[in-house]
């Protein structure tokens, strides 16, 4: 699991600021802005967000030491 995050990990960034920007643009351009799902989008892209940074985290771990 944790190979994967480290995989998608830039992924996951991109998709976080795409949602922030949903929410931005569902604020100001809407006469009258869907609060749920504003908030959706918002804690959305804060999972995103930790699913990134927890692929960092895990993408910069020094290698196990396996060898004696």
């Amino acid at each position: 699991m944790s190979r994967w995050l480290a995989r998608f990990a830039f992924t996951f960034l991109i998709l976080a600021g795409l949602l922030v920007w949903q929410a931005y643009r569902e604020m100001t351009q809407t006469a009258s802005p869907n609060t749920w799902r504003i908030a959706l989008y918002f804690v959305a892209a804060g999972i995103c967000f930790g699913l990134s940074a927890r692929g960092v985290r895990e993408r910069h771990r020094p290698p196990p030491d396996d060898f004696p």
